[in-house]
């Protein structure tokens, strides 16, 4: 009927309009008419408007859109009947420029296309515009003609805010009942619009829950079904990572939200410029992207969340967005933005394309995909070669920057197999995907599968730890962590995971293995890693005058293995002591070696400090006299998630022997 047509693409945001062509229900007679008495006046100051209607009509507001009609029966059928029905939604002008520019605020035709396009998708025909003056205002009618309904649009500039009326009644009585709806346009005039009040902080999004144990390969988790409500996702979508590892989470009810690489809540933004957001990408300058699935558009932020502007709309024209669409965005080269676009042909086939738009919003080009393609997400390589997850194909489509296909990954007699929700790539072009029924799997850039990790979950019941139930976001981050969201019901949760080799995941671990619980260390080529000495170095003591934490500083320089005041060493021989070095350089840490010159294998504890002050263990040992003199020793670990810039030895001498000298450590890691 007419206020689920006009309501459903409500502006700011739009949605999906039911279709028309429901057959008008059996119902009585329509009301008279002729003489219509409009002695009864609605005023709605929320809208700014105010209109007379006959006595005894009923009005009721429905997300934030005034519906009136003769009776309750009226709003409760499934299509028009006789009796008129009107719908009416008024949206500040201001609003209305942010998001579709300033003249669709000003000028009733630039209005009138964004009011229409979703009505003419529903199925309905609408005639050429007649300009017409309401309450000395500009505007725009237009008939409405559906299987299901008749009527007239009426799009009205006002001195405060842009209104949309819908009159509607079955075929068979509009031509009597478009009287009323005249007379009741005609006294439509505007109120001044009540001021907003501040709104108070209600929704603000608080700590989800982390789960940090799991099995091999498991990372964490963030979120779930249970905490306050606050601290749940609605529904966990596309996500983002920064080079310091930090991740941005598309969430549906507040915007995009932002957590350290160990799960930790920084902040929230977006809540109020994005209707429901569904997937988020970083570019190297760190401004972010958005597609606002809720507003048929790509909204664009900056590092800190500042709100920059917002383009795209839903309709028919080339740089206009299906009513599904965008779900899906990528960053390609030059920083350019690549959106997943579907709509139905004539013959009622959904039709896929990727839009390719400038980061100011400038459609470039729209790429045709074949209608044997329905891809659920897309990546870009920095050649401008697109990747398409084809879920129903089970595959992987590399297409060439121009549209053309280069290559198609995937067993077509296994599809289940590679069926995935999400793709990503990371730097060296392996290709990631969260799938339905075979976890999160790592191919090469030939299509090969490398490695893989969790598990689908039992249906029915509730993910645990590395199983997932529906992924839908997939990213790789630093530190080889990949990052997927996945939803089921009133569960939404965002993990990550560390891929292990297939030999590694189908081999069964024994005992040992299962009460181990540190994963293998993770592998990094070593032109990648950065190796680095402190710069700066203290101490709980140090054997005065010559014995300070300086001597620590830079490479080794104690040769061979003898007492030296070049080196660190504590004041007394017996205690247990710390030394806290300093680093230039970030790193996602992978290793560190002690130089010890002296008396060495008295290591007790390494522990890492992070950029946030989060200390990270990495080894704890049993304190022995080494026979091996002077001693390099090598620790190794798991690469850590977030950027070390200090490590922390201590020394434990309260065994009774002669004073542990350390002359330098050097910290390994990916800058």
């Amino acid at each position: 009927m007419a206020f689920l047509i006009l309501s459903a693409c409500s502006l700011p945001g739009v949605g999906q309009p039911p279709a028309a062509t429901l057959a008008p229900a059996p119902s009585p007679e329509p009301s008279a008419v002729l003489a219509p008495d409009l002695d009864a006046e609605t005023q709605m100051e929320a809208l700014g408007v105010r209109l007379n209607h006959p006595q005894g009509w009923v009005s009721e507001v429905m997300s934030g859109t005034l519906v009136l009609a003769p009776a309750a029966s009226s709003l409760d059928r499934p299509s028009p009947g006789p009796d008129l029905v009107i719908t009416l939604d008024a949206t500040p002008s201001e609003q209305v420029a942010a998001q579709y520019g300033r003249e669709a605020s000003t000028n009733p035709e630039a209005f009138f296309e964004v009011s229409s396009a979703l009505i003419q998708q529903s199925g309905y025909t609408i005639s050429p515009t007649t300009p017409i003056t309401i309450s000395g205002q500009p505007a725009l009618l237009a008939d409405l003609q559906g299987s299901g309904g008749t009527g007239q649009l009426v799009v009205v500039i006002g001195p405060q805010q842009v209104v949309r009326v819908v009159g509607q009644t079955d075929p068979a009585s509009w031509e009597q009942q478009s009287l009323l709806f005249r007379a009741i346009l005609e006294s439509l005039s505007f109120v001044p619009l009540a001021p907003t009040p501040t709104p108070t902080p209600v929704n603000v999004a608080l700590q989800p829950d982390v789960l940090r144990e799991g099995p091999a390969g498991f990372v964490l988790r963030i979120g779930g079904n249970s905490g306050e409500r606050n601290a749940r996702f609605v529904s966990a979508r596309g996500m983002a990572t920064a080079p310091d590892g930090t991740l941005y989470v598309a969430e549906s009810s507040r915007g995009i939200w932002v957590f350290t690489p160990d799960g930790t809540l920084l902040s929230t933004f977006g809540a109020e410029e994005l209707l429901d957001a569904y997937d988020v990408v970083r570019t190297e300058n760190g401004d972010l992207f958005v597609a606002d699935y809720g507003r048929n558009a790509i909204a664009h932020f900056r590092a800190d969340g500042t709100f920059v502007a917002r383009w795209g709309s839903a309709g028919d024209a080339p740089d206009q967005f299906g009513l599904s669409s965008p779900q899906r965005i990528a960053v390609g080269p030059e920083e350019q933005i690549y959106a997943l676009d579907s709509r139905p042909n004539p013959e009622g086939e959904a039709i896929s394309s990727v839009m390719i738009f400038s980061a100011d919003g400038t459609l470039v080009t729209r790429l045709s995909l074949p209608t044997d393609l329905a891809p659920s997400d897309l990546a870009v390589d920095q050649s401008g070669n697109i990747y398409l997850a084809e879920s129903f194909g089970g595959a992987v489509v590399k297409l060439a920057p121009d549209g053309s296909e280069l290559a198609r990954f995937g067993d077509p007699a296994a599809a289940p197999s590679l069926a995935a929700g999400s793709i990503d790539l990371d730097a060296g072009g392996d290709i990631y995907l969260a799938t339905y029924s075979s976890g999160v799997v790592r191919l090469s850039p030939s299509g090969v599968t490398v490695s893989r990790n969790g598990t689908p979950a039992t249906s029915g019941s509730l993910p645990g730890p590395g199983e997932f139930s529906l992924p839908n976001g997939i990213v790789v981050g630093p530190g080889e962590v990949v990052w997927v969201s996945d939803n089921s019901g009133e569960y939404s949760a965002v993990t990550a995971l560390r891929l292990q080799g297939d030999a590694a995941l189908s081999s069964t671990p024994g005992p040992e293995a299962e009460q181990s619980a540190t994963p293998e260390p993770t592998v990094v080529p070593e032109e990648k890693l950065l190796h680095q000495w402190a710069s700066a170095a203290t101490a709980t003591s140090f054997y005065a005058p010559d014995y300070d934490p300086e001597g620590v500083l830079g490479p080794p320089d104690v040769p061979g293995c003898q007492d030296s005041p070049a080196a660190w060493a504590s004041a007394a021989p017996d205690g247990l002591d710390t030394l806290e070095l300093s680093y230039t350089t970030p790193v996602f840490a992978t290793s560190l070696v002690i130089y010890q010159n002296s008396q060495p294998g008295l290591v007790s504890q390494v522990e890492l400090v992070d950029e946030r002050g989060e200390v990270i263990p990495v080894y704890t040992g049993s304190p022995s006299l080494s026979s091996t003199c002077p001693l390099a020793q090598s620790i190794t670990f798991t690469q850590t998630l977030s950027r070390v810039v200090k490590v922390r030895i201590t020394i434990d001498q309260r065994g009774g022997t002669y004073w542990s000298e350390i002359d330098a450590v050097e910290l390994i890691g990916l800058p």
